[in-house]
């Protein structure tokens, strides 16, 4: 085999002149290859889907009411998603209020035990009814066999009306309470 001087040509069928002649004078033809934008647009259609999953599973559950300063614990675990009552501190003079998935229930200045001497907060009830019978229409059984709330309480509200509020509930099928904490280290101070 005779050794041959090199010539402008890379591979078998690139002829280098050609490149050279269609990269400096212009030949109407690209030399570059078209992307194909439907396989990409695609492929961003994917990663868009899964990243929405991705968060949606360890996404907030909730909003942190601004008229709501919780306790701090350092003891924690992962709340599910559950029907939500907030109860909020009160403004000035005014009375806080209680929420349930963010829509007003009453004042929590009406919540005591002379107005509810039985520990059963009538319109708090009637949201919760209504809130299970919604339930119980889902397919899916563990929705319907979910007894979880998540109480969102002002540190500054009497304890009382936090008992009222977990018996009212216990009473009407939410028999699994949950409280929404923030996460601090015991004995830090209360006004972080």
């Amino acid at each position: 085999m005779s050794i041959h001087n090199p010539g402008p040509r890379a591979g078998h069928g690139i002829a280098l002149k050609s490149v050279k002649k269609h990269v400096t004078h212009g030949s109407g033809h690209g030399i570059f290859a078209t992307l194909n934008v439907v396989p990409m647009i695609d492929m961003f259609v994917i990663l868009v889907v899964f990243l929405i999953q991705q968060f949606a599973n360890s996404g907030e559950l909730l909003l942190v009411n601004p008229h709501v300063a919780m306790p701090k614990a350092s003891s924690v675990s992962e709340l599910e998603r559950a029907p939500l009552v907030t109860l909020t501190k009160g403004v000035g003079a005014q009375a806080g209020v209680m929420l349930f998935e963010n829509n007003m229930v009453m004042s929590l200045g009406d919540v005591n035990e002379v107005k509810f001497p039985s520990w059963d907060i009538k319109p708090l009830a009637d949201v919760l009814k209504r809130a299970w019978k919604l339930q119980q229409s889902s397919t899916d059984p563990l929705v319907r066999t979910n007894r979880k709330v998540i109480i969102q309480a002002d540190r500054n509200v009497p304890f009382e009306v936090i008992k009222m509020v977990m018996a009212t509930c216990g009473r009407n099928e939410y028999r699994e309470p949950n409280f929404a904490i923030m996460v601090g280290k015991e004995g830090e101070n209360e006004n972080d």
